[in-house]
């Protein structure tokens, strides 16, 4: 017996090539990311470096903006620095660090910069890939500690350290096994795709990544996951803040600006579009008109889509309106001239 046709997945699949990034951007980045990390082994009293990021744990989407990565010292080199020796803050170490790492970063790259941020020395490379690619790479400056799980990481601006375990964030985006971290990779993907849409994204990328750890079932289909995971992220921000996953760092802050109900509102739109597409998936009009409200940028919906949602504008239908056109929609009224 013929299976049903599953046209919200299909359409999904389309948005995830659009979004995939070029494998010579991809290797490119990488190669970067490694020039900074074996530059940063040979600092005195590094123990080793690490990856980290939507990179490392293979949510990238096009385009490549940076790769993360991190150097761990040893604290018995460093006895003074850091909550568990003298208190002595994280500004001076990072500043050597960004100062070592770019003499060598150099040599291969004549043009390369760097800053110093809160968290992390940003690299830059002045060498562009194409028009709108030019990734930097992050380097985080980690201590170990002396007692409790992960690492201390800096706060230049609070000129302190705060605990992160960016390892353990890795370990568990890339486990438990293959099926599980490529499903669950492709929702976060499609996730990001479809905040970064709006010009104030209501939740970041690392976010949806933890939230993506309880909410993504491989044994369902991507579209399902896909609804899961919004609608999920939904509930859970409309009780709080998303935990720390590895249960080492306070909980993930939502972006400057952006109040919890703005996020839960905004990410319910999203997974109600999603929702209708996988309910109508055996119709693939209604399964695209439902997708182009979630992924007005990747799909256009056809002349029949176009046409169920000037009947849900005209009825003023406000979850799709709302899906379609971000925060304020929920105020549009109801218009008979609206399809003519």
């Amino acid at each position: 017996m013929a299976s049903s046709p599953d046209f919200a997945t299909q359409i999904l699949a389309d948005v995830r090539r659009q979004i995939a990034v070029d494998d010579d951007v991809l290797s490119e980045t990488k190669a970067r990311r490694n020039v900074v990390k074996r530059v940063a082994r040979t600092f005195s009293g590094a123990l080793k470096t690490f990856d980290s990021g939507s990179v490392a744990h293979g949510t990238v989407n096009k385009p490549v903006s940076d790769a993360d990565c991190g150097v761990i010292l040893d604290r018995r080199t460093y006895p003074q620095l850091g909550p568990d020796g003298d208190d002595v803050p994280s500004d001076e170490i990072v500043a050597e660090m960004a100062e070592f790492v770019l003499a060598g970063v150099r040599d291969e790259y004549p043009d390369a910069s760097c800053d110093v941020c809160k968290r992390a020395i940003l690299i830059e490379f002045h060498e562009p890939i194409d028009d709108e690619q030019d990734p930097s790479v992050d380097l985080i400056v980690a201590l170990t500690r002396a007692d409790g799980d992960g690492r201390w990481i800096p706060n230049t601006e609070a000129h302190d350290w705060d605990a992160s375990d960016p390892e353990k964030h890795t370990e568990l985006l890339n486990g438990p096994d293959t099926g599980t971290r490529v499903h669950r990779a492709r929702v976060i993907r499609l996730a990001k795709a479809a905040v970064r849409q709006d010009d104030t994204p209501v939740i970041s990328s690392f976010n949806i990544e933890a939230l993506a750890l309880d909410h993504v079932d491989s044994e369902d289909t991507i579209a399902e996951s896909l609804r899961d995971l919004l609608l999920g992220a939904a509930d859970d921000l409309a009780g709080g803040l998303t935990p720390d996953p590895a249960e080492v760092s306070d909980p993930i802050k939502l972006p400057d600006g952006v109040s919890a109900s703005t996020a839960t509102g905004r990410l319910q739109k999203l997974g109600d579009a999603v929702a209708d597409a996988v309910a109508n998936t055996e119709d693939t009009d209604r399964a695209r008109a439902a997708l182009a409200l979630a992924f007005p940028d990747f799909v256009d919906a056809s002349p029949s889509s176009k046409q169920w949602l000037a009947e849900a504008l005209r009825a003023g239908n406000a979850a799709a309106v709302g899906a379609a056109f971000g925060g304020g929609a929920d105020r549009l009224k109801p218009t008979r001239a609206y399809g003519k």
